[in-house]
């Protein structure tokens, strides 16, 4: 039933999907596609045992949320809309979806956006596996990805979030119409630029879980682009979160693999070098920071004009410094963490919601340890209290974790204490929930 709503029911038209889904697991299982005569009892449900295991990866890649077993089971007309009976949840699950349907906040569900967050990956997925769409609407779609992109550091970020969602269902449904191959390579990129948006949004909400769902669904797109770049944002976007979580392993775990292999000079591999390099200064280890946010920075300095962009779909000089200043923070160096403040605040747009306070913030972390609690407090209460400042994940962590370092200091840190109290803690769920990176 499945085959039959994406036509592709006969023997050669699986065998070609069958293929390019292989491809992308890995390129030893192109051509293992079933003979016709084993298609046939696939088909039928004539089977007694499972297939071969490399049929089984493929067989689930090519209809997510679904197993073999359901796969090959006899058509159920009633069970979920798709045909195959819906695997049912245990109470623990149940409680568990409710819990981080909780964690999205009021916004999302009163906008009626909480089922489009939950089954959007999987649906769009299913849309790219299923593979005429006119170019003016590509255009206007690849626009308003790198719009969202770049509005994303200015508004609270949830704002976009209907706006993202409805290019994002317009997307996948262009998608479900076999495209010519070159739209539909358009069209995947749009879609993983789209979901790095979606996941940086759940990001901000605290809702690391399903962040971190999307930024996968963001690489899964881009590697049905062939878009290695794209490829590389999703993976950094994911190292958002160890970094966030107090984790400095686990960002380390995520991003030296590809690094290690890396050739060449994007601005996503200067990220990741960037991360790498807050992770060793988080870790104490001043000799391999130095040599990883100078890799960040050269790899940044050979980048084309052209890829060095506003935005979170690229990776700026301003930020590269705030890393700088942020590494020498936690590694005691005040005067190291002044210079490269001066470096970043000297370039960044005002209006980012963001990043010019953490700046702020790395600068009175290293004032703090070096003994200068007063001028720390009032860097930080300067931050808070800029009216570009939004209470994002990121700005809140910060500010919590530095209020941390001042401890029990009493009329010092008055106004800085009155400042936090507008902003509530982060949520302890969801920054320590990191399971395994991105799948």
């Amino acid at each position: 039933m499945l085959l039959t709503k994406r036509h592709q029911e006969t023997h050669r038209a699986f065998c070609l999907e069958y293929d390019k889904v292989a491809r992308s697991i890995d390129r030893r299982l192109i051509g293992s596609s079933p003979s016709r005569e084993a298609f046939g009892r696939w088909m039928k449900g004539h089977l007694k045992t499972k297939p071969q295991a490399d049929h089984c990866r493929v067989l689930e890649r090519m209809f997510p949320g679904h197993t073999v077993a359901e796969l090959l089971a006899p058509y159920d007309p009633g069970g979920n809309g798709s045909g195959v009976a819906p695997t049912p949840s245990t109470p623990r699950e149940a409680a568990t979806n409710r819990r981080e349907v909780f964690h999205l906040g009021a916004t999302t569900m009163a906008l009626g956006l909480t089922d489009s967050l939950w089954r959007g990956p999987d649906l769009l997925e299913q849309a790219i596996d299923a593979t005429s769409a006119g170019e003016e609407r590509i255009v206007f779609l690849e626009a308003e990805a790198d719009r969202l992109g770049q509005r994303i550091e200015k508004v609270m970020p949830v704002t976009l979030l209907p706006e993202t969602l409805l290019h994002l269902t317009s997307i996948r449904e262009l998608l479900g119409r076999r495209q010519p191959i070159e739209a539909q390579r358009r069209l995947a990129r749009v879609a993983a630029r789209l979901s790095l948006v979606v996941g940086e949004i759940l990001f901000n909400l605290y809702h690391f879980p399903l962040a971190r769902r999307w930024y996968a669904t963001a690489g899964r797109a881009a590697d049905e682009a062939g878009d290695r770049y794209l490829s590389d944002l999703a993976l950094a976007s994911t190292t958002l979160i160890p970094i966030y979580s107090g984790e400095p392993r686990g960002a380390l775990a995520l991003v030296t693999p590809r690094l290690e292999q890396a050739t060449g000079a994007t601005p996503a591999l200067a990220w990741m070098w960037g991360f790498a390099a807050l992770a060793h200064a988080s870790l104490g280890d001043r000799t391999a920071f130095e040599r990883a946010i100078n890799r960040s920075r050269n790899t940044l300095d050979r980048c084309s004009s052209e890829m060095v962009q506003p935005g979170i779909l690229s990776f700026q000089p301003e930020r590269q410094a705030f890393y700088e200043a942020r590494g020498w923070a936690d590694l005691g160096n005040a005067d190291g963490a002044a210079s490269a403040t001066v470096r970043a605040l000297a370039v960044y747009d005002p209006t980012i919601s963001s990043d010019p306070a953490l700046v702020r913030f790395a600068h009175a972390t290293a004032l703090a340890k070096a003994g200068e609690v007063e001028e720390a407090c009032r860097l930080a209460t300067f931050a808070l209290r800029d009216p570009n400042t939004l209470p994002i994940t990121s700005v809140v962590v910060r500010a919590y974790e530095f209020d941390a370092l001042l401890g029990d200091l009493g009329s010092t840190t008055a106004d800085w204490r009155e400042a936090l109290a507008d902003i509530r803690p982060p949520d302890p769920s969801t920054l320590t929930d990191l399971g395994r990176g991105r799948a």
